[in-house]
């Protein structure tokens, strides 16, 4: 019996550390996708002070919206692979 139980341990153990550093790296990709976030909106938030006249607000509107969507997709995708290749909390 007691030869079950510290095998069940190490097996434990070792499930616990896979779902640590599962865990850990979606951590990480998160925080690198926040940093990115904030430098983007930075650069965007700089830009938007300079404008000046209507026409370019609509121009600036329309093309941040477009880069918008796409790194929202672009979040979306990678998120969705990491979901399916990493087993968290399996």
């Amino acid at each position: 019996m007691y030869a079950f139980s510290d095998d069940f341990s190490r097996a434990a153990q070792a499930a616990f550390d896979a779902q640590f550093a599962s865990f850990a790296s979606l951590c990480d990709w998160q925080r690198d996708a926040a940093w990115a976030s904030m430098a983007a909106l930075t650069a965007v938030s700089n830009e938007l002070l300079t404008i000046q006249q209507p026409q370019e607000l609509l121009q600036f509107a329309a093309e941040h919206g477009a880069q918008a969507m796409d790194r929202a997709q672009a979040f979306g995708r990678e998120a969705t692979e990491m979901a399916l290749n990493k087993p968290l909390f399996r």
